[in-house]
């Protein structure tokens, strides 16, 4: 069986190395790659989460003028 099967690869720009041989400094910016990613993905999905809110108020928004006469432009 293969060794290196299981191994973490980082791929940049289409080369690849093996995360274990990266120097401890190589090792931190990879974590911290992760904690950005996974940081991105709560912010983006609190984002939509804000969007969905923003409209569900302009929908109740609009509802609310319906019935209200407006302003005429000359």
């Amino acid at each position: 069986m293969n060794s290196n099967k299981n191994r973490p690869i980082l791929n940049i720009d289409n080369d690849e190395y093996y995360i274990d041989l990266l120097p401890e400094e190589g090792k931190g910016l990879v974590n911290g790659l992760r904690t950005a990613d996974a940081q991105l993905k709560i912010y983006e999905d609190t984002l939509k989460m804000i969007n969905i809110g923003k409209m569900k108020m302009l929908d109740d928004l609009k509802k609310i003028v319906e019935n209200i006469e407006p302003i005429k432009n000359n």
